[in-house]
C-alpha cells in the first residue's frame, strides 16, 4: 500500500511539471524559514511560483501533520502555522505565538506589538507606503513600547539588534544597520505583520488609551459646563 501510495503521489507531481526534488526543496524550506515573500529574493521568487503549482500536495502533506499553510495571494505569500497556532482565519483567543511556534523573548515580543500597533495606526491614516509598508521613526517606536507596553528598549545594544533580526527573520521589518544609533534611520515595517500579530491581539493595548482618551473628553466637557455656568 505505502507504494502505492508514493507512487501516486509521484504522479500527481508529474502532472503539475515538476518532481519530488523540487517538492522536497519547497517543503523543507518552508518547515526551515516557516515563511516565503516572493518579492525578497530569487530564490523565494522560484518557491512561490512552484508552490502555486504544487499548491494542493503541499497543503494536503503538511496538514496530514496538523500544520496550517497559508497563501497570502494579494501579499503574494506563503506562511506556515504549527498545531494549535493561531492564524487569520481561525483567530480563537490572545496568544504571543509566531508562525510554527518560534519561541519570542519579552524583548522582541513587545516590539512585535509595539510595531503591529505603529503599522495599524498610520495604516488606518492612509500613511502607507506603495509596497504597503510603513516607516516610522526611532522617536515613535520608543514612544510606543513606553506609552502601550511600559516597555524600554534595552540598553545593551546586542540585545536589541538580535531582538530586530529574529523580526526580520518574520518578514514583519527591514531596517538599516545601527538603527538605534542613528535617529534618522526609519524602521520599515512590512505587510506581514498582519499574518504574525491580529488585531484582536493588540485589543488589551488599546484599550488602556481608549481609556485615556474618554477620561480626556469628560474633562474637557467638565471645564467648558464650568466655563458656561462661571458665565
Amino acid at each position: 500500500m505505502a507504494i502505492n501510495i508514493y507512487n501516486s503521489f509521484i504522479d500527481l507531481m508529474e502532472e503539475t511539471g515538476l518532481n519530488l526534488e523540487d517538492f522536497q526543496a519547497i517543503t523543507s524550506y518552508l518547515l526551515e524559514n516557516g515563511v516565503i515573500c516572493r518579492e525578497d529574493t530569487q530564490k523565494e521568487e522560484k518557491y512561490y511560483d512552484q508552490f502555486l503549482r504544487l499548491e494542493s500536495i503541499i497543503k494536503d502533506y503538511l496538514n496530514l501533520i496538523n500544520i496550517n499553510v497559508i497563501h497570502d495571494e494579494d501579499l503574494l505569500s506563503i506562511r506556515l502555522y504549527a498545531p494549535g497556532s493561531d492564524f487569520p482565519d481561525s483567530f480563537e483567543d490572545i496568544d504571543m505565538k509566531s508562525n510554527m511556534s518560534m519561541s519570542l523573548t519579552s524583548e522582541e515580543s513587545a516590539y512585535l506589538i509595539a510595531l503591529a500597533i505603529l503599522y495599524n495606526q498610520k495604516f488606518n491614516e492612509g500613511d502607507v507606503e506603495d509596497d504597503a509598508s510603513v516607516e516610522v521613526e526611532l522617536e515613535e517606536f520608543n514612544t510606543a513600547l513606553a506609552s502601550y507596553l511600559s516597555f524600554t528598549a534595552n540598553e545593551n545594544k546586542s540585545v536589541r539588534d538580535d531582538s530586530l533580526r529574529t523580526l526580520r527573520k518574520l518578514k514583519v521589518i527591514k531596517f538599516a544597520k545601527g538603527v538605534f544609533e542613528d535617529e534618522d534611520r526609519p524602521l520599515i515595517i512590512r505587510p506581514y505583520i498582519k499574518q504574525v500579530i491580529l488585531p484582536d491581539m493588540l485589543k488589551p493595548f488599546l484599550e488602556n488609551e481608549e481609556m485615556i482618551v474618554t477620561d480626556d473628553v469628560v474633562t474637557e466637557v467638565q471645564t467648558e459646563e464650568d466655563i458656561n455656568e462661571d458665565k
